[in-house]
């Protein structure tokens, strides 16, 4: 079980979400659940946690709506300066096959900082 969080953290980093469920329909039934790294320092801290009969079930993979190509950044940069930003996103959504409101979520951020 140890080498297996262990390689989850190497691969997926130590926040992914993981519950550990353990003897299942038995007695002693337990079921714990944290952020992988959490997890493995949990499962570590105890010899018992790492017998008997055990599941994990693993958070999936989120997509990261939020990431905006490198260009599509660059053309909502050159098009703020001379249009609104509602026409600058739309333009460059356009232009660049990406959501509208990914770019204006992003130009509204950089504003603020």
């Amino acid at each position: 079980m140890l080498d297996t969080l262990q390689d989850m953290v190497s691969v997926w980093g130590a926040t992914r979400y993981v519950v550990l469920a353990r003897e299942l329909t038995k007695t002693w039934e337990s079921l714990y659940g944290a952020p992988v790294g959490e997890l493995l320092a949990w499962v570590q801290a105890h010899e018992n946690r790492r017998k008997g009969e055990m599941v994990l079930i693993v958070e999936g993979h989120k997509a990261d709506e939020e990431m905006l190509p490198a260009e599509a950044l660059r053309t909502l940069a050159l098009l703020q300066a001379e249009l609104p930003l509602k026409k600058a996103a739309a333009l460059t959504a356009e232009i660049h096959g990406v959501k509208k409101n990914a770019l204006y979520k992003y130009a509204l951020e950089q504003q603020e900082a």
